[in-house]
This record gives C-alpha cells, structure tokens and sequence, in this order.
C-alpha cells in the first residue's frame, strides 16, 4: 500500500536521523571522554612517579622507614613495572628495597634514548610522560613511561622510571564503554519507538483520507477524517473534510438546481401543450383561440427568458463572457434603464425617486453588464411593489469607488431568506408563482458584480422593502461635456 511503503520511508528516514545522530554525538562525546580519561590514567600515573620520588627522598633522610616507600613500590608494581635508576645507569640499591628495580640488572644507559630521558629527567628537574614502545624494551607493546628525578639528602641521585602498558591506561575507559552499551541500546529502543509512533502520527490522517477519498469517489459525502491535532497534517485533514463539506453542499445546490430547472420547464410546457391540445381535440372553441394562444405567447416567452437567463449565468460562470470595460456615465444610464420600465412603472402607478451625488457621474466598467445589473434589480423591485409604491435609486461617493443603491418599499425580504437571495433559483415565494421570474435575476447580478471586482449586499426588514447596493470604480479619465452621450 502507498501509505505502507510511505510509513516505511518516514520510519526508516527516521532511524536513520537518529543513528546519525547517535554517532556524531557518541563520536564526540566518546573522543572527549577518551582524551580525558587517558589525560586522568597519565595523571594518576604522574602523580604515582613523584610520590615515589617524594618517599625516597623522605627515606635517604631518616623521616619514614624503608618499608613504607617499599610498599608504595609493591602497590605501583601490580600493574606497572617500576625502575629506580641512579646515575650510573643501574638499579639504585637501599636497604630494605627490592633488588630488581631495574631492566633485569642491565645497564640501561646502554641504550642512548633511555640515557637522553635520563638526562632530560636530571636537566629539567621534573617529570614528563612518554608513549611508545620503550626501545622495544618489552617486546614492542605499547606502554606509557613517567619519568620523575630522583634526589637524596645530597642531591640529585637518579630517576624513577614508571611503565604502564597502555591497555592497562585505557582500562577505565573501556569500563565506561562498557557501562555506555546498555544506555546505546535503551537509546536505539526509545528512538525505535518514538520513530514509530511518529510515523504512525503523520501516515494515520493520511492513510484516513486515502479511505475517505474513496468513500467519497462513491458518493458518500457524509465521510469525514478525524482531526487529531493542529500541526500540518492535521490541517490538511481540517482542509479534507471543509473540502467534503463544500462539495456535499455543490451537490445539495446541483440537485436543488436541477429540480427548479425540471420544475421551471415543466409549467409553461405543460401549459402550452394543454393548450394546444384543447385546441386540437375542439375543447377551445375556435372564437377563444387568439386569447389562449396569447396565453401560449406568454408561457413560451417565459420559456426564452429562462433559457436566456441560465445561458447568461453559464457563460459568466465559465469565464466566456469576457468583460468589455469603458469608462461611461452612469447617471445616464440609469435614465435609459428606467425608461424601458416605464410602462411597468406607469402601470402600478410607482413613485421614483433620483438621487445622484453628482451630474454627470463617470464610472469604470462593462456598460452592457451593468444595464444588465441595474434591469434586473429594477424589474426585482416592480414583482414585489404594489399599487402606488416607490422606487429610489441613488449614487453615493467612496472616495475611489461609486456606490449605487437601488430601494423600493414592497413586501420585503424575510430574514430567513435574506442570506439566500443570491442563489439560483431562490425565490421567498417558496409555490413558484408564475410571474415572478425564474429566481435566476438576482443570481446573475452578484455573479457580474463580482466579475468587476466589486461587492453586492442586501437588506430588507419583511414588509419594509429591500435596498441593494453594489460599488463600481470611479472613472479616472476627464469627464465628458454635457450632450455627450454614453458610450
């Protein structure tokens, strides 16, 4: 599985972060504990070759017994060799020392390298370490040599030779190497699972998500992910089930578009068809024909008017209805708009009202549209006036922007269906009286506003009429002498 072969990744990837990390930090960490640990055994070591000195000296001049410095000898030759080496090259012999405290009875200033460290011992006055083999003295191993000048009650008498095999130096340090395997191994197991429950953590959603996509590929948009937390995968989970809820609300809106679509289709085709077909088998008497075949010119210009309208709203939906933006007067254009209603206007007897913030007025935008817009707001306020209503229509000024307001004092807009004037289909008259449009009108003047980059909003108290407003852009170019006509 995808999300398998992906937790495999993030795990291994993991571990192997990890034990990256492990080493570079173990290697650092073991480096300096190495230096130190071999820098305290040299220490230890130092500190043993003077003491020995510091006794022999304390010996030759009375103030401790032979015995005490031949005990501090003994403890010194468990693990060490240890030389006690005068100024003639051989073994300083005393009373109550041992009588090998030297290379096996040999004279060692045979040897050129032991006479310089000899020298350097009695030159310098103080102790020093070596490293090395000794002048393959003990068979090529590799041992760490202390040496310290000896002195007696008259001065200087030799040197104290200290040699450490150098395993026998790093002994502690393979002891804490030893003490650290447990602590690696709780370290690798703690990484081991930290890495797993890590990457369970980040394949988990999106192993529910895969799920969820294929439970919504078949159509059930009730599936939804679980949000665990609030780091990146879990938003994207959060964005998964906003996602599902979008779409399960698109195809609650297709259905319901469809059904008002079905619905709107069907009354005036079946009207016309009734029609006809009361003509045909002689239900109409032919002294009626021209008033329902009136009726029938109605239902099929309603019919035109619905095409043309979901048309409309394809093409603007689509992006196919490129907007044509020219600067033009808009007050003019409200002008010629109300004419082409005044009939209707006339008809109910309706009060309008004008109020423009200033004559002439010039604004940016598709002129053809905005015709559109402004019609199809004129004609929303007539279905829902009465006799002897009013209809305002002003401009206000936004600085960079015009404000055009369109109001009317019919039946209004309850507060429930004011969210949802907006939509396809919508009407407040929930029967679909015949008359009052296809409840596309509205739909189609948000979807061009929006086009411009402007906003449209609502408001309506039921019973108190509805106000409209929506802004365009101010026209940047000089405004047009009086008797110019729009563009």
């Amino acid at each position: 599985m995808p999300f398998r072969r992906l937790f495999t990744r993030i795990f291994f990837n993991s571990m192997l972060a990890l034990f990256a990390a492990l080493v570079a930090l173990g290697s650092v960490f073991l480096n300096y504990v190495w230096h130190s640990e071999y820098e305290n055994g040299k220490n230890r070591m130092l500190a043993e070759t003077e003491a020995i000195a510091k006794y022999y000296l304390y010996c030759t001049e009375g103030k401790i017994l032979p015995s005490v410095l031949m005990e501090m000898i003994k403890d010194s030759r468990v693990d060490s060799d240890v030389w006690l080496i005068g100024l003639n090259g051989v073994a300083i012999q005393l009373s109550g020392l041992p009588s090998d405290l030297g290379p096996k009875g040999e004279n060692i200033l045979q040897t050129e390298t032991v006479a310089a460290y000899l020298r350097r011992a009695l030159t310098g006055g103080k102790s020093f370490t070596l490293e090395g083999d000794f002048d393959t003295t003990f068979g090529g191993v590799p041992i760490v040599t202390v040496v310290a000048p000896l002195y007696a009650r008259d001065g200087a008498v030799g040197a104290v030779f200290l040699h450490r095999k150098l395993d026998l130096v790093r002994a502690d340090l393979q002891a804490l190497y030893r003490g650290t395997n447990p602590a690696i191994l709780v370290a690798v197991f703690v990484g081991l699972l930290l890495s797993y429950m890590t990457s369970m953590r980040i394949t988990r959603p999106l192993s529910e998500m895969a799920r969820a996509a294929r439970r919504l590929a078949d159509g059930d948009m009730s599936t939804r992910v679980h949000v665990y937390s609030t780091d990146e995968i879990n938003e994207l989970a959060s964005a998964f089930n906003s996602m599902v809820e979008d779409l399960s609300r698109m195809e609650d809106v297709r259905r319901g578009f469809v059904a008002n679509v079905s619905h709107e289709l069907r009354s005036p085709i079946t009207s016309i068809a009734g029609y006809l077909q009361g003509m045909l088998d002689g239900t109409i008497p032919e002294n009626e024909y021209k008033r329902y075949m009136k009726v029938v010119l109605d239902e099929t210009q309603r019919l035109s008017r619905l095409i043309r309208d979901l048309l409309d709203l394809s093409r603007i939906e689509s992006g196919a209805f490129p907007l044509n933006v020219v600067d033009f007067e808009l007050n003019e254009l409200l002008r010629r708009v109300l004419i082409k209603f005044d009939g209707r206007l006339e008809e109910k007897n309706m009060k309008v009202e004008l109020d423009f913030c200033e004559d002439p007025l010039r604004v940016r935008a598709d002129i053809d549209r905005i015709e559109q817009v402004l019609s199809n707001l004129v004609d929303n306020a007539l279905k829902y006036c009465g006799q002897y209503g009013s209809l305002k229509i002003e401009t206000k000024s936004l600085g960079k922007k015009i404000e055009c307001v369109v109001a009317d004092d019919g039946a209004g807009i309850a507060q429930g269906d004011l969210p949802h004037v907006f939509e396809r289909f919508y009407k407040a008259d929930k029967a679909h009286t015949a008359g009052l449009g296809t409840g596309l009108g509205l739909s189609i003047v948000k979807k061009i506003i929006e086009q411009h980059g402007e906003s449209i909003m609502a408001q309506s108290r039921e019973g108190e009429g509805a106000v409209f407003r929506f802004t365009l852009e101010r026209a940047q170019t000089l405004p047009v002498k009086k008797g110019d006509e729009i563009p």
